[in-house]
């Protein structure tokens, strides 16, 4: 408790707050309006507003209690509240250390002290790597870097530097006992090829679900494909369901490659949920 109380003591109180409403949930947000971009703000603030309504809706119904979930590229606590408020444990893992305050600030103003903040990248192994110190745009932290062509000095202003750690790290026994059930939700921007390739053990166990956010526009910018993803979830191991606004749909995969030419070129991504048989 005390610790709990200084954690408290040492959160800022946020600029705005907003509190969304998901079936019999309420959650609050807090947020800083220099820590996220315009946009994400304007939409946030904007009432019966919910972002990817297909994720909140298969959260809502699935998490409780006894459910961990390690949330991949956090934002500002979206996600992670409102699995936190239906009972779960939440690994929240943010690339900007702006953010990972917001969340910090989001967890005290609901009380969620089951949410965890990890600072880090995924990768498809451990080390550290350089964010450059810019504005908030979702994602483009992730996807700038791809276009410099030299590395940055370690004393570089303009950088922060963050650990690298791997999907199946994070899915360590020790993590993940005690728990019924493990989701994984990856949303970062077309480095999800990354996250996987840094999930060998943890996909041939079967050592979670994994909710994927396949942005088909930026994959290739970290040398991946559509057919890389899919290959890591073998059809007679996973099963694939196509989550969508309206509705979910289970899949084989010649299905969910002609379904994924909706949004080929286009601004939506293809959210996949893969669960293991």
């Amino acid at each position: 408790m005390a610790g709990r109380i200084a954690r408290a003591a040492v959160t800022p109180e946020p600029q705005v707050t907003i509190s969304k409403n998901y079936g019999q949930t309420t959650v609050k947000f807090g947020v800083f309006e220099k820590a996220i971009s315009r946009f994400a703000l304007d939409l946030y603030k904007a009432e019966g507003f919910a972002h990817e309504p297909h994720v909140v809706r298969y959260l809502h119904d699935t998490v409780d209690r006894g459910t961990l979930l390690i949330d991949v590229g956090a934002h500002f606590g979206y996600f992670s509240c409102l699995a936190a408020a239906r009972g779960g444990t939440v690994l929240a893992i943010e690339l900007q250390r702006t953010l990972c305050a917001n969340i910090e600030t989001n967890a005290v103003l609901n009380d969620f002290w089951r949410i965890h903040t990890v600072c880090a990248a995924i990768g498809p192994e451990p080390g550290i790597t350089q964010v450059e110190r810019m504005d908030p745009t979702p994602g483009k932290q992730v996807t700038s870097r791809q276009f410099k062509a030299a590395s940055y000095p370690m004393h570089s202003l303009n950088h922060e530097i963050v650990p690298v750690v791997t999907l199946d790290s994070l899915l360590s026994a020790g993590t993940v006992e005690g728990f019924d059930r493990v989701i994984v939700k990856l949303d970062i921007e077309g480095a999800e090829i990354l996250a996987l390739r840094g999930a060998k053990r943890s996909l041939e166990t079967g050592a979670a679900i994994f909710v994927v956010e396949i942005h088909l526009t930026e994959i290739g910018k970290f040398n991946g494909s559509l057919d890389e993803v899919l290959d890591c979830f073998p059809m007679d191991r996973w099963r694939m369901i196509l989550m969508e606004e309206e509705g979910d749909t289970e899949m084989l995969r010649e299905a969910l490659v002609a379904a994924s030419v909706r949004w080929q070129g286009g601004d939506g991504n293809l959210c996949v949920r893969f669960e293991p048989r």
